[in-house]
């Protein structure tokens, strides 16, 4: 009888391994892109690299210039080209988007972040993969000037208000 018991302990664990691992590989698969630094713009710029899978090329700048500004804002990034030192996301308290969605929600909806992100020339690629196209594109991304955005926006503290 106890080896019975300890092996449906063994499947029960199993089971539940399994099921973390699913559930951990499902939210990560759905932050659908990828960020890295290619460089440093001037005047407080970013220059990064976003990547999508996506199944309508169509939509691909838009998509990839919401993406380098949510990367920016939320995730930060490794700058691959000066030995691979960090960048902080501007937002750092991950409850942020959920606890001012209605600023997100606006922000996203009516294109703001379309202000702060140009894709440079002759950047965009695209590869057919199995589940559409995986896309590519540089973006320089206006840090300073998104970071005093959402600093008036109350999104985020300033310098200012720390004393």
């Amino acid at each position: 009888m106890d080896s019975i018991s300890d092996y449906t302990m063994t499947v029960k664990m199993r089971l539940k391994l399994i099921l973390f691992f699913l559930f951990t590989l499902s939210t990560t698969v759905s932050a659908q892109y990828d960020i890295a630094g290619c460089g440093q713009g001037k005047n407080g710029a970013y220059l990064v690299k976003v990547t999508s899978v996506l199944k309508d090329v169509k939509k691909a700048k838009d998509v990839l210039r919401r993406n380098a500004v949510h990367g920016v804002m939320f995730r930060g990034f490794m700058n691959t080209t000066d030995g691979g030192t960090n960048q902080k996301p501007l937002i750092e308290d991950p409850n942020v988007e959920r606890t001012k969605a209605e600023f997100f929600n606006a922000f996203w909806r009516e294109k703001s972040y379309e202000r702060y992100a140009q894709m440079t020339a002759s950047s965009l690629t695209s590869v057919k993969v199995k589940k559409g196209y995986e896309v590519s594109a540089i973006f320089l991304v206006d840090k300073e000037s998104l970071q005093h955005y959402l600093e008036e926006s109350g999104v985020i503290q300033g310098f200012s208000n720390l004393w």
